[in-house]
């Protein structure tokens, strides 16, 4: 079990599962609504987080002609997760969040032909010009090595 919560800590959410994958993407979408040269994401069961304190606010957002909606914090707007009906029963959780963020490594850079000139990535994690196939990011996950 790992727990999070947002910047203000009226939010908190516990997650029960283990990750399908995790990724950092370089999008131009992702530095945005990041704010930072990149964002992090970790696929998930929807149904592995419980909200332990809080309510989660909702704003549907367009992005590339996908409607997505995202979960965050009314008063401090720490983004949680991303979901869209596209996905059913997945969504993309923030792992910043996580109270404890060591016990996780993204797999792999992904849009790197958008990353930020300044960014040096390590060659020894699999970077992608473009965005792969999900099913591509899950084999890493599972098949990686604990370190």
């Amino acid at each position: 079990m790992h727990l999070g919560s947002c910047e203000c800590k009226a939010i908190q959410y516990k997650y029960t599962g283990e990750p399908l994958t995790c990724y950092a993407c370089h999008c131009t979408d992702c530095q945005t609504s990041s704010g930072s040269a990149f964002g992090l994401s970790m696929i998930v069961n929807d149904k592995e987080i419980e909200i332990v304190k809080g309510e989660i606010a909702t704003n549907t957002i367009n992005v590339n002609g996908v409607k997505v909606q995202k979960h965050h914090c009314s008063q401090c707007g720490t983004p949680f997760w991303f979901s869209a009906d596209e996905y059913p029963g997945i969504v993309a959780l923030k792992p910043g969040t996580f109270d404890d963020t060591s016990w996780f490594k993204p797999v792999a850079h992904l849009w790197v032909r958008s990353a930020q000139s300044w960014v040096t990535l390590d060659s020894s994690t699999p970077q992608y010009e473009k965005q792969p196939e999900l099913s591509e990011l899950i084999e890493l996950w599972s098949s990686r090595e604990n370190t």
